[in-house]
């Protein structure tokens, strides 16, 4: 069995939603489109968190339901976070190297979720 499929069981079994698409591993959120992504190079894990395209479209549509969008972006971030660090432990448990590469996926998340309060912000004034 491949790394990347032993890693998806392992994590499956701890009750994330995943799916494995070639030397890639993905942790879904179940409400957010958001996800972990754990990219298979030689020894090396790069580990990061992505969006899918409608993302920002998505929030809009929680938004304008009444929706706490930044509370939901932060339980989905800690969620994804907390599947990273258990991804990382299975990781170095196989010898291979983990490469956190969190921040970017995080700042693009965070610009998005700031831009859709600031609109909602100007709306009401």
């Amino acid at each position: 069995m491949s790394k990347q499929l032993e890693l998806a069981e392992y994590l499956k079994s701890l009750g994330y939603k995943v799916e494995v698409l070639n030397n890639t591993v993905r942790v879904l959120h179940d409400v957010l489109p958001l996800y972990l992504e754990l990219e298979f190079k030689d020894r090396f894990v790069y580990i990061s968190i992505k969006h899918t395209d409608d993302f920002r479209d998505y929030l809009e549509e929680m938004r304008d339901m009444g929706e706490d969008i930044e509370e939901q972006v932060e339980t989905a971030m800690s969620y994804l976070s907390i599947a990273a660090l258990k991804a990382r432990q299975w990781i170095e448990d196989k010898e291979l190297v983990p490469v956190f590469k969190l921040r970017e996926g995080s700042i693009e998340i965070s610009e998005t979720l700031e831009e859709l309060v600031e609109e909602e912000e100007e709306s009401e004034e």
